[in-house]
Formats: C-alpha cells, sequence, structure tokens
C-alpha cells in the first residue's frame, strides 16, 4: 500500500491539512476520517466496481469522498454539475459507470439516469474505523482520475489521468511557485475541473493546507485573505476581477504570495491594477490533458512579456509545428505541441485520437496556436481557434452546433463567442429556420441538452449566413457588424 494520504499523516500528523467554513483537520484527523468514510463506501460498492462517478459541488464531504475512494483503489469520474441530464447519461455510458457517489441536493437530477446507482455522499455517526483492504493505491500507471473535455467533434472525450501525470504536475508546480508544507492554497474553484482537482493533489505530494469553498465568493474570500487564511489562490479571470474591485485599502495580509491564474489571459487594466496594489499573479497556460500548468507568466515577467503565457515549467517541453508538421521559427505561428510526465497518454474509449492527438514520439497535440518569442516565452494566438473561454469554462462551438441542428426546422447554425464584460465571452447562436423557429423555442431546445454555462447568451435568426467563395462557412464575419446584413428582417 502506497498511501499519498498515509504518508502525509506519518510524517506531520499535527500539521493543518484542510480548511472548510469554521472547521480544520489536522493531516491525522483528515487520515482518520477518510477511514471512516471509506469503509462507509466499501459496504455500499462492490469491490469489484473499479470506477466511480462522483456528482456534487465542492464541499467537505466530496473532499473526503475522494480521498476515500481513492484509499479503495478506484478510479474517478468527475461530473461538472452544470452538465444536462443528456450530457450525464452520454459520460456516464461512455465511462462505463455503474455507481454514482452524489450529493444529496443532486440526487433527483440522477433520478432519470437508471442505468446507475446512486449512493449518498454521506457517512453514518456510526462508521467504523476498521482496517482498510490491503491493496496498492497511488501507484504511479494507476489511473487516478477521468475528466471529460469538449473536442471539435461534438462529443467529450474522456481524459484519463494517472497518477503518476498529477504528481509530475504537483512537482513542477512546486518548483515553480517555490511551494513548501507551509503554504495554505486557498479553492474557490471546482473540484471536478483540474484546476480545483490539481490543488488537493499538490496538499497530497508536498504536505500544504487546502482552504476549500463551496462556490466562489470575493466578499469572503476578501475578509480570508485579509486575515491572513491563505498564501495562495487559484482564479479564473472573471474572479480576478471581482476580488479587484473589492481590493480593501489595507491590502491583504503579509503571508499573501501569488494568484494562479488560468482559465485565459487576463485583461491589460487588471494587470495594471495588480501591478498598482503589489498582487502576485502567475499567468498560466494548461489543460484537462496536462493535469493542470504546463506554461507560466512570472510576475516580474509580466510587464516585460505582456500577452504571453509564459515559459514552460520544469520537465515539460513545447514546440511549435507548421502544417506539414516542421519546427517553427522564433515568431511563426503554429500549432502548440507539449510533452511531458504531466501530459497524459491517451483518452477513454478514444484509439481513434490516438494518432491525431499523439505523435510517433509522444508529443501531444494541442490543437491551439501560437507562437514562442525570441526568448522561449509563448504567445497564444487561439484555443482550437473557436474555442470560447467563458468565466475559465472551455466552450466549444461545435458541440452546441451539433445539438441545436437536431431541433425541428433549423436548417443551419453557426455559434460563435461574443465579448462580455462579465464572463469574458459568451456563446451565442446564429440560426437559418423556417418560419416555426422562434428564439424561445430555441432556448427552451437548448435548456434540455445542454450545461447553462453553454446556453447560447443570445440567439439571432438569419436569412442566411456568410460563407467563402468555396462555400465554407465564413465564421470571422459573424464576429464584425457585418453580421447584420445576415439577420432576418
Amino acid at each position: 500500500m502506497n498511501s499519498w494520504l498515509q504518508k502525509q499523516a506519518s510524517q506531520r500528523p499535527e500539521h493543518p491539512a484542510f480548511y472548510w467554513q469554521d472547521e480544520v483537520w489536522s493531516f491525522a484527523e483528515v487520515a482518520q476520517e477518510v477511514n471512516y468514510w471509506a469503509n462507509e463506501y466499501a459496504e455500499k460498492i462492490p469491490f469489484k466496481e473499479k470506477r466511480v462517478a462522483l456528482f456534487s459541488r465542492n464541499s467537505k464531504e466530496l473532499y473526503f469522498s475522494i480521498l476515500a475512494l481513492w484509499e479503495l483503489g478506484k478510479e474517478l469520474v468527475f461530473l461538472n454539475i452544470q452538465l444536462s441530464v443528456e450530457e450525464l447519461r452520454y459520460q456516464l455510458t461512455d465511462a462505463e459507470v455503474n455507481y454514482v457517489v452524489v450529493a444529496e441536493e443532486k440526487m433527483a437530477i440522477l433520478a432519470e439516469i437508471t442505468q446507475v446507482t446512486t449512493v449518498a455522499m454521506q457517512r453514518s455517526e456510526q462508521a467504523a474505523k476498521l482496517k482498510l483492504p490491503n491493496i496498492d493505491v497511488y501507484q504511479p500507471e494507476m489511473t487516478a482520475s477521468i475528466m471529460y473535455t469538449s473536442g471539435t467533434t461534438g462529443k467529450p472525450k474522456g481524459v484519463v489521468q494517472r497518477f503518476e501525470n498529477h504528481r509530475a504536475s504537483a512537482l513542477s508546480t512546486q518548483e515553480n511557485m517555490q511551494l513548501t508544507a507551509e503554504d495554505c492554497w486557498l479553492c474557490p474553484v471546482p473540484i471536478f475541473h483540474i484546476s480545483g482537482l490539481s490543488i488537493i493533489i499538490r496538499q497530497l505530494v508536498l504536505g500544504c493546507s487546502v482552504r476549500l469553498y463551496a462556490k466562489f465568493d470575493a466578499s469572503a474570500i476578501t475578509a480570508d485573505l485579509v486575515q491572513g487564511k491563505g498564501t495562495i489562490i487559484s482564479v479564473v479571470a472573471v474572479m480576478l476581477k471581482e476580488l479587484l474591485a473589492g481590493y480593501p485599502a489595507s491590502g491583504y495580509a503579509t503571508i499573501f504570495k501569488a494568484m494562479l491564474l488560468g482559465g485565459g489571459p487576463i485583461a491589460p487594466k487588471a494587470l495594471e491594477l495588480c501591478e498598482e496594489y503589489g498582487l502576485c499573479v502567475i499567468q498560466s497556460y494548461g489543460m484537462t490533458e496536462t493535469c493542470s500548468q504546463v506554461v507560466a507568466l512570472s510576475f516580474a515577467d509580466a510587464q516585460a512579456k505582456r500577452g504571453s503565457a509564459g515559459k514552460p515549467l520544469t520537465g515539460m517541453k513545447i514546440k511549435i509545428i507548421d502544417n506539414k508538421g516542421q519546427n517553427c521559427l522564433p515568431n511563426e505561428v503554429g500549432e502548440i505541441l507539449l510533452k511531458g510526465q504531466n501530459v497524459v497518454g491517451n483518452y477513454l474509449n478514444g484509439a481513434q485520437w490516438q494518432a491525431v492527438k499523439w505523435t510517433a514520439d509522444g508529443w501531444f497535440r494541442t490543437g491551439d496556436m501560437g507562437y514562442l518569442d525570441d526568448d522561449g516565452y509563448l504567445y497564444l494566438v487561439s484555443r482550437l481557434s473557436e474555442l470560447i473561454i467563458s468565466g475559465g469554462e472551455n466552450i466549444y462551438p461545435t458541440e452546441i452546433e451539433h445539438v441545436l441542428q437536431e431541433l425541428p426546422g433549423v436548417k443551419e447554425v453557426a455559434v460563435v463567442g461574443e465579448a462580455d464584460q462579465k464572463w469574458g465571452a459568451v456563446p451565442v447562436a446564429y440560426i437559418v429556420g423556417d418560419p416555426t423557429i422562434t428564439v424561445e423555442k430555441v432556448n427552451t431546445f437548448a435548456q434540455a441538452y445542454l450545461a447553462k454555462f453553454k446556453l447560447p447568451k443570445r440567439v439571432y435568426l438569419c436569412d442566411t449566413l456568410p460563407r467563402t467563395a468555396s462555400g465554407k462557412l465564413a465564421k470571422q464575419r459573424l464576429t464584425t457588424k457585418e453580421r447584420e446584413a445576415f439577420f432576418s428582417k
């Protein structure tokens, strides 16, 4: 048995490990609590079930459930709580999951999916502290987690994240950010995203503390940072904007080190404010397939390399290739390829993607476009060219288009991103349909099949859609004032 949790409990039993609201657990207390939870789940989930899904917002119950299920050697499928029933059904079927551990308030959502057995995310007060099965856990090659990410095909792909991928990510982050066991990482981002789960991994690998939040609350987090309740926090751009809007005149406690920013670039004005306040913001680039950040821009370089995602972290290799597979010169735009221990090696049930996304010599094709400058700093030009990053969520237009095309009466659909002051960007839909198609009908249909954050925020009914001379859809023309020429009169 090679449990990361048990190792931390042995090495630093009294060290604060986990904070939730007004409660705190040391590593020894976390290990004891996890033992209770593990025995609870061992009674309810058959030993032969290697893969279990989790469906919950951030909570102490979710935290303990993750650690307990890993102690039982389970592979965890993380379900986004914003998904529609149809999206959940697809992912559970694709992952061949039979048991889902569900937060009580989410039980009703899964009631329609009869193919799975739901297990309440709770433990009885009488749960026994027993000796766990003597099985190998946290082994490098073992699957730790599976997270679904959308692609240009429209069908989400299950990203298989192994413990060795997670560990490599934690160690490279440790070196880049000079982390120690004395750090406390604030986690207001969802654990079902890699941005949140990677914080728990860092705790297990490095021995630092985690302060978990049910959701992002700028005022509550500001109060905690003022009181010195954390040294590092993970945020996306929309969160950073809210924190800056409420930044106190007295500043944060002196122990605060940095914000790790993901989910898209920071606006220049926000960066200027951070510099004015002396706030260290580490901009980063990463994805589900890389188990969090692989490229980061230090605060010291933020001014000189404005707009850059930074340099590769320790152990990561990066190159830019053209459409012929040749290496690009500095400042020449091409596709970004990555190689390193924290890059996953396959998708679940994704044999058809192996040769598409991974080269014969092990490079991962991100599908993102960018360039390296003369100093080796990465600049992103587009993320899959059409990717919409909305409040840190990756939204692929093709997935939305595939859904809307199923609505009877719809002839053509084009989904693009529109700038939004709060979220950075939001999806909007341009639709050509017969006279029965209305905005209300489109919205009602979409709500049944798409997660809330993927719903088109605006629907434009059109007579035609712009095309190139060869007949291809010219989406870029829908992002300019020219789009009005296509609206239905």
